[in-house]
Order: structure tokens, then sequence, then C-alpha cells
């Protein structure tokens, strides 16, 4: 009976504790719910969205840059379209040397750019992409690209 008790007071601290790791799930909720704090809709994780994300950081990694726009001065929309996502607002947050997901959003909803992209009611899908280290050489924690987006209907 005392291990029952024991492991029944446990059970909430341990079933429904709430993972801080970087994945794209966990930037999705949190960003969900600074949106539903603000009244808005959430965002949904889109497979295209994500697809272009990746292309995107894969392409910084290959080129050796980061920045919004590449050194070529293409676009991060580019590879929305390059995805067959045919948008008519989009946007991109991104994040370098972060160890949480919570301290990681945190920062963004700081600045006024990226804060207003996670809160833009414009947008309704994302897609996100993540690495160890960074696309311009070694460097501790993880890189992550957002984009966001709104489909043409």
């Amino acid at each position: 009976m005392k291990r029952l008790l024991l492991f029944l007071l446990l059970l909430p601290a341990t079933a429904f504790a709430e993972t801080n790791e970087i994945t794209p799930e966990n930037i999705v909720a949190r960003m969900n719910a600074y949106r539903a704090d603000a009244g808005l809709a959430p965002l949904r994780l889109d497979d295209r969205v994500t697809l272009a994300a990746r292309d995107r950081m894969r392409d910084m990694e290959d080129t050796g840059y980061w920045s919004h726009e590449s050194p070529t001065g293409m676009s991060p929309f580019t590879w929305l379209t390059v995805r067959d996502y045919s948008f008519t607002a989009a946007a991109e947050n991104l994040a370098s040397g972060f160890e949480t997901a919570r301290f990681l959003v945190d920062s963004w909803m700081e600045s006024h750019g990226h804060r207003e992209n996670i809160l833009s009611p414009m947008y309704e899908d994302c897609g996100i992409a993540i690495i160890d280290g960074a696309t311009t050489g070694r460097a501790t924690g993880k890189s992550v690209v957002v984009l966001f987006g709104k489909r043409q209907r």
C-alpha cells in the first residue's frame, strides 16, 4: 500500500512533466501557448513547410552562412515555392546557440520582429528545422529555422 501511494503521488510529476528539449513539437507548443494567450488560433506543423525549412537549413549549412537572406540574395521563401507551398504571407524566425525550447521561444518573444511573426494572425502553418551546432562552423547549442506561412486558397 505504501508503494502504491508513493507511485500515485509521483505519477502527476512524471507522467505530465513538460519536456524542455528543442524539438519541432515543443517549439510549436510554446509558440501556440503565446498565441492562445493572445486569443489566436494555433499554428499547425505542415509537412511541406517543414521540408522547406529543412531545405533552407541545408542551404545555409552548405554555403556557410546564417542570415535571413542568402549571400546570393535568395529569399528564404524560395524554399516554400520549391516545396509547392503557394502562400499569401510568409515569415522566418532564426535562432542559434540555444539549449532549451523555453529559453528559445521566450527569447523570440522578447524580440519585436520575432514576436510579431509568432503572434501574427496571418500565419496558419509552420515548419521547423533543427541542427546541433551552427551553419557557420562549430558551436554549442542548437540552430533553428522556423518558416511561417499562410496557404494561398
